[in-house]
């Protein structure tokens, strides 16, 4: 059992090797960190620093640099928090979000032409990567 999950880990690693390798010049690539960032600031618009650094696991001044970058970028909007002038909220922009819809449909492309247009098993393989990372984030949020 340990070498099949061993072997099923590597091909997540190979997967998103190749997916990442076929990106093209249509998209602005992110660094693993950001994309994660990005990742969760698209999903959870108004999300505080604090927050993102938690869900993501990232150290404070590795995501500080994240921020600085995908805000130089144009991806991030930083408004001040309506609850507490100190703090500060992340939204993506609509740069942001026209750059991830890009990705997407290049990686839909790739993917349906590697799988030959077969669709069968991609839902549970979905339901099953996504059961898999929010127990692994559960794991490193209470470990």
């Amino acid at each position: 059992m340990e070498s099949e999950l061993a072997d099923f880990a590597e091909a997540i690693v190979g997967v998103g090797y190749e997916l990442r390798r076929l990106i093209d010049g249509d998209v602005v690539q992110l660094t693993a960190q950001e994309a994660q960032v990005m990742r969760h600031i698209d999903q959870h618009p108004g999300v505080t620093p604090s927050d993102v650094a938690r869900a993501t696991g990232l150290q404070r001044s590795n995501l500080s640099t994240a921020l600085r970058t995908l805000d130089r970028r144009g991806f991030v909007d930083r408004r001040t928090d309506p609850h507490d002038a100190r703090g500060i909220n992340l939204f993506p922009t609509d740069r942001a979000a026209d750059n991830l819809a890009r990705l997407r449909r290049q990686w839909a492309g790739h993917i349906a032409s590697a799988l030959g247009g077969e669709m069968q098993g991609v839902p549970a393989a979905k339901a099953l990567l996504e059961r898999l990372e929010a127990a692994l984030v559960a794991e490193r949020l209470d470990g």
